[in-house]
């Protein structure tokens, strides 16, 4: 049974969970309607995405229904979190030479991501939190700076609103790196809304899980579809893929079917 509070449980609200968790989060919350949905999957032999033998669309309805949970009109799911970090960085235009303000306490796969596409990382301070500080942020803007990755660390949000006026005023984009605070808010707003691109982990130790996978948001179209080409050897599965390839009998009509 899911509870809605406007309080916190710390601050004296009734808690959303009640049985003891152990440090494995939202696999621990694993019971029998996952294990149905699962079944499901199985039986239905619809493990990939894009076509089977009795399509389910899961991945499909998840970004749907994630997408308005979060209140963006754009989700990818992934892979990985770090696979949605790379999404991320490559919509963004960031490639080799360019520099990416990261935060000096993270997890490594924030920075891989950056490295991995040529980039430099600019290591910054945190506040007390272990976030990103907002105020050692432009001492280190460069003319090679091409983007802000902020990490909402254990839940916590990054102070987002003096952030997001130094990235505006000096036209750099913003990353937010959410993958362990899926599910927190700041100021009211989802945290990974907030920016020009939001990633998301699902990996075991996270709020929610699959196993692993990942995430990507934004409100932007255009980066949406960045992003999504990136991911799949450069086609476009929002578009192409739902529309030519809804079901494995579909799959074996003549491409030209399909244009």
């Amino acid at each position: 049974m899911s509870v809605t509070t406007d309080t916190l449980a710390i601050h004296g609200g009734e808690p959303a969970v009640t049985r003891p968790l152990n440090h494995y989060k939202g696999a621990a919350q694993v019971g029998e309607a996952e294990k149905a949905a699962v079944l499901e999957v199985l039986t239905a032999q619809s493990l990939f995405r894009y076509y089977g033998p009795n399509l389910l669309e899961k991945t499909a309805a998840f970004e749907t229904a994630i997408a308005a949970h979060l209140g963006v009109p754009f989700a990818a799911a992934c892979s990985s979190g770090t696979a949605a970090l790379r999404m991320g960085l490559i919509a963004l235009g960031v490639g080799a030479g360019d520099e990416v303000i990261v935060p000096a306490t993270t997890f490594i796969a924030s920075v891989n991501a950056v490295v991995t596409q040529g980039a430099v990382p600019i290591f910054a301070e945190v506040d007390e939190y272990l976030c990103l500080d907002p105020a050692a942020i432009e001492p280190l803007l460069t003319e090679r700076t091409r983007a802000i990755m902020p990490v909402h660390l254990n839940g916590v949000a990054v102070d987002m609103e003096p952030l997001m006026a130094i990235a505006r005023r000096h036209g750099v984009a913003v990353l937010e790196d959410t993958a362990q605070a899926c599910g927190s808010a700041y100021h009211g707003t989802k945290l990974g809304t907030i920016g020009d691109v939001g990633a998301f982990s699902f990996q075991l130790e996270k709020n929610i899980t699959s196993g692993d996978g990942g995430l990507v948001v934004t409100h932007d179209e255009e980066l949406y579809k960045r992003a999504v080409k990136y991911s799949d050897q450069g086609g476009q599965f929002p578009i192409q893929a739902a529309v030519c390839v809804t079901s494995w009998a579909v799959r074996r009509i003549s491409a030209r079917t399909c244009g």
